[in-house]
């Protein structure tokens, strides 16, 4: 499971749980997840402009792709 987030996940209760749980309850298998930063324009961030307007980023995409090459039957290398 990929996901973003403008705010970084807290630990006791992490955002994707519930998603996660969603997706095992219609039947899939949920094998890993990844989460990075990325542009969020929620309402206390919405008078500034948003937060994190650069990300997700390379380095981002990166991590994600090296997730995604961990998990069983993950992507091969990238042309």
């Amino acid at each position: 499971m990929f996901a973003t987030s403008g705010l970084p996940e807290f630990p006791p209760m992490p955002f994707a749980r519930p998603l996660s749980r969603l997706l095992a309850r219609k039947g899939f298998e949920v094998a890993g997840s990844f989460s990075c930063r990325a542009f969020d324009t929620w309402a206390p961030f919405r008078p500034v402009g948003g937060i994190n307007k650069q990300r997700p980023d390379d380095a981002d995409l990166a991590a994600a792709h090296a997730f995604a090459a961990r998990l069983p039957d993950g992507p091969g290398p990238t042309a």
